[in-house]
């Protein structure tokens, strides 16, 4: 028989950033959800969604490992997570949300309950906390489907195989993600000015409604933040020329500045490391300026990090593919050991 826990609940370790006054489990970023130490036969969770047109997807892992995947239904409903497994033997599970938000969304996915035939149990709190902030690359959009996969749908973005989870598995660490795609340091892809991120970093979830509200509560600081932007900057500036151009290049250095001290406003003794080039190098010489006045100024833990391009090893969307992030993942690994050690 299967015992209904209500969340939030202290045995079960909420990640992703989130107001810890909420009385409910909101699922707002990529990543985002709970950990349970537990061991049991079965598992299922009760969710609730509300959006117009694209599926939130849910994710589901056993000590790190990804094991299941599945879209959530509009409303509240019951979906199981996980079955058969051996009741004497405990695992930490994960449950998250798989995919960004989708922008028709009425506000976050919501985890209303877990069912279990087991014994909950607060998890171990991993030593380091990361917190990546980036766009595509860095919820793992085109990281499941196939090349042909070029519609925008939540089906073909998967944050479990992205390089942020590969990163924090391998750190044994923590994750925080504040990432959107199409989005940039100083624009989005389609020179929307609007869509940077430096703009909503201090909001709990801007593009969600519910969310545009200052994250005025207290968060775990992390000891490390990876920043992943400059991609969808150098896409919109393609279509600039001359003094326009020149103008929005001097902009993304005074933007990607303006981000690096906002991190350090809340991450007051993290590393930050702003790693760029998976999908090409169009706008590094902006972006090493910003790590440069910072460094010039007196954050000597500000860092840039040079990534190797994809080079057209890509799969759904024309994004990166797992082979390419799992690539990433290591390059950063090695940076943030040889920072955080």
């Amino acid at each position: 028989m299967l015992r209904r826990y209500s969340l939030p609940d202290p045995r079960f370790l909420p990640l992703g950033r989130h107001d810890p006054r909420e009385k409910e489990s909101c699922l707002w970023w990529s990543g985002s959800g709970v950990r349970v130490h537990i061991a049991c036969r079965q598992m299922e969770i009760e969710a609730t969604v509300n959006a117009r047109d694209h599926a939130a997807w849910m994710g589901v892992m056993v000590d790190g490992a990804p094991v299941a995947r599945f879209p959530l239904i509009n409303g509240t409903h019951r979906y199981p997570v996980l079955a058969g497994m051996e009741s004497t033997v405990s695992h930490d599970i994960t449950i998250l949300r798989d995919s960004q938000l989708t922008y028709d969304e009425d506000g976050p996915v919501v985890l209303n309950a877990v069912y279990t035939d087991g014994e909950p149990a607060a998890p171990a709190l991993r030593p380091l906390l990361l917190e990546f902030v980036g766009d595509s690359l860095t919820v793992g959009e085109g990281c499941v489907g196939p090349r042909s996969g070029d519609e925008w749908r939540t089906v073909f973005i998967s944050h479990m195989p992205a390089f942020p989870t590969l990163v924090a598995e391998e750190m044994n660490a923590e994750k925080r993600v504040i990432a959107l795609g199409g989005w940039g340091a100083s624009q989005g892809w389609d020179l929307n000015p609007d869509s940077r991120i430096g703009r909503i970093y201090g909001q709990l979830c801007g593009p969600t409604p519910g969310g545009n509200v200052p994250a005025d509560f207290p968060e775990r600081p992390a000891d490390a933040v990876v920043i992943n932007l400059g991609t969808n900057d150098a896409t919109a500036m393609s279509s600039l020329e001359g003094e326009k151009k020149t103008e929005a290049e001097a902009y993304l250095t005074e933007c990607a500045e303006n981000l690096l001290c906002q991190v350090r406003a809340r991450n007051p003794h993290a590393h930050i490391v702003w790693a760029y080039g998976l999908c090409g190098w169009q706008v590094k010489d902006q972006l090493e300026k910003a790590v440069a006045k910072r460094r010039a100024d007196g954050d000597g833990r500000v860092h840039y990090l040079a990534l190797t391009d994809c080079d057209g090893d890509v799969g759904s969307r024309w994004h990166p593919s797992r082979a390419a992030h799992r690539r990433a993942a290591r390059e950063i690994c090695d940076e943030l050991k040889k920072l955080l050690t």
